[in-house]
């Protein structure tokens, strides 16, 4: 019985060779076919979380901000020192061209508040300034670095962009939130994770390129381009001046 037990097991094949390249034809055919799917996938879930993650963001500023604003805390004049143009007719001067009083909120803010957050007796535009950190601290659930003093305003281009600016300022996110005197938030602009999401006008407008950078000095319907999409009309007209109104009435420098 034995002897016949060992004809039986010498009599097995294996897989043929011409067997195993099919089966390893197969597995490539099938790889090909649905990593892309895969990866295509994984960009749409990033790119969801990120835009999910904007919206709280900004419900978290705009919260803050009126409740603050409401309240009467301080003057809030100060903050208020931005200039949004809706008018890009340059002969005209800053009081005829349309435009918006604004403020504004970046990584250069966030620096000054990790540096100190439990500051006291704050006025003008640095207690608002705490004020949207506060509310920024309680909506992120990772640690945001400090980073350094450098307004992201300026990674405004292909090679100097919203990467870059990460690994230049040795922080993990780079943010603008511009908002008006009602604590409405107007424009936004959020890079995290390798995608950068832009709020502007009610619509979220996300950005997961390289090269992806923020608007800076440029006018807003960039963002679309940038994300090939096609502009509303009327935002090659709105553009955040890279100046800001001094104590004197005078546009100085800002980014």
């Amino acid at each position: 019985m034995k002897w016949v037990d060992s004809m039986k097991n010498n009599n097995k094949k294996g897989f043929t060779l011409i067997e195993l390249i099919t089966v390893i034809i197969i597995i490539g055919t099938l790889a090909t076919l649905l990593v892309p799917t895969i990866m295509n996938y994984v960009k749409k879930a990033r790119v969801k979380a990120a835009i999910a993650d904007a919206r709280t963001i900004k419900a978290a500023v705009e919260y803050a901000l009126i409740d603050h604003f409401m309240n009467g805390a301080g003057d809030t004049t100060v903050a208020l020192n931005k200039v949004l143009y809706l008018d890009q007719n340059t002969k005209k001067g800053l009081d005829d061209r349309e435009h918006e009083i604004v403020g504004a909120f970046t990584n250069y803010s966030w620096c000054l508040y990790r540096q100190n957050p439990n500051a006291k007796n704050l006025t003008g535009s640095q207690s608002i300034d705490y004020v949207i950190a506060g509310a920024l601290n309680n909506a992120v659930s990772e640690e945001w670095k400090a980073g350094t003093k450098t307004n992201p305003m300026s990674y405004n281009t292909k090679s100097k962009n919203c990467r870059k600016y990460l690994k230049d300022q040795n922080t993990n996110f780079g943010l603008v939130v511009v908002y008006n005197s009602a604590g409405v938030v107007r424009l936004m602009q959020i890079f995290r994770k390798d995608v950068l999401v832009t709020y502007i006008d009610g619509e979220y407008v996300a950005n997961t390129s390289s090269d992806a950078h923020f608007v800076g000095t440029g006018t807003w319907d960039t963002i679309y381009k940038d994300s090939g999409k096609s502009s509303p009309v009327e935002f090659c007209k709105v553009n955040l001046s890279n100046k800001q109104i001094g104590s004197d009435g005078n546009l100085g420098g800002w980014y």
